[in-house]
């Protein structure tokens, strides 16, 4: 039986991986299409490949019954810090090297350990509020705040981090009782309806061949999400959550191989610097058997599968 446990994890794990460097392809396009197409343009595309994956996959569960009593202001708010946090990101890859982002998108975590004491009065030590500080300053090293390129973006890559965290917050005080379901379905269709009310000021016709890659990338987030979400329900939480770093890694990889973006010394300290916060306050939540950071990389309704 445990040798049966141990491959569902393997299986797991790699599902995992495979469904965060979708993430990281999806970003890649994104990275590409922004050079002709504005942000929430390319965001209106993806949402609609991504909701038709999701709508797939809600299908094969049978799971249509579970949208019923859905929240609209929950839905509403949630999706629209996302609209704002996926629209910012899309525009930042104009500007910035995908590993200099994902330095950025990744003190998100480290903003839940400290939203999380605020706003839901998690207890936090102070262990993990001296890797949390040490982990911003990796995100100040890698991302260079008197660059050129950071210059160029400047408060928008700042507010980046705090809109997911936002999110997450709403849903962790708020929408405990929606189902992981309503939150793929109304999530995408209000995600194409704010994109949409935007991208109409902004919009360009798009080449059949622009147009299928931008769906391709959609169609990669919806899986990324599938494939992320079923590992979450069965691995325990520190092994799920130091999977999201392989972005980090990828994204360095993808960037300079289709890019030529090759990121400084202080992108790799900084990045070293973070990853090294983040894998502490998961291994130390793991010990104490708690879930702040851990957590943010499940869905709230997602139940947490202990160490």
């Amino acid at each position: 039986m445990q040798s049966v446990t141990k491959r569902v994890n393997y299986t797991n794990f790699v599902l995992a991986l495979l469904g965060y460097f979708l993430f990281v392809c999806q970003d890649t396009i994104s990275k590409d299409l922004i050079n002709r197409y504005h942000s929430t343009q390319i965001v209106l595309f993806s949402s609609f490949a991504a909701l038709i994956t999701v709508v797939i996959y809600t299908q094969y569960k049978h799971a249509w019954h579970k949208l019923k009593k859905a929240s609209f202001t929950v839905h509403f708010f949630r999706t629209l810090t996302m609209f704002l946090a996926m629209s910012s990101f899309v525009y930042s890859t104009y500007y910035l090297p995908l590993t200099t982002l994902y330095s950025i998108i990744f003190t998100f975590p480290l903003l839940l350990t400290i939203g999380g004491a605020i706003f839901l009065k998690e207890k936090v030590s102070w262990r993990r509020y001296l890797a949390t500080i040490i982990g911003f300053i990796g995100a100040i090293i890698a991302i260079d705040p008197f660059s050129n390129e950071f210059s160029k973006i400047g408060i928008l890559a700042i507010i980046m981090p705090f809109l997911p965290a936002a999110s997450y917050l709403i849903v962790r005080k708020y929408g405990q009782q929606e189902s992981l379901f309503s939150f793929l379905i109304y999530g995408k269709l209000l995600m194409i309806l704010f994109a949409g009310i935007v991208a109409v000021y902004f919009y360009k016709p798009m080449p059949i061949n622009d147009l299928f890659v931008n769906l391709m990338g959609g169609t990669f987030r919806g899986v990324a999400i599938i494939f992320v979400i079923n590992s979450a329900r069965h691995l325990p939480s520190s092994i799920f959550a130091s999977a999201q770093y392989i972005q980090i890694i990828a994204g360095g990889i993808i960037g300079y191989l289709v890019f030529q973006d090759l990121p400084g010394l202080n992108v790799y300290f900084g990045s070293l610097l973070i990853i090294g916060a983040g894998l502490y306050i998961i291994l130390r939540e793991a010990k104490l058997g708690v879930n702040i950071v851990t957590s943010t990389t499940r869905h709230p309704t997602i139940p947490i599968k202990k160490d």
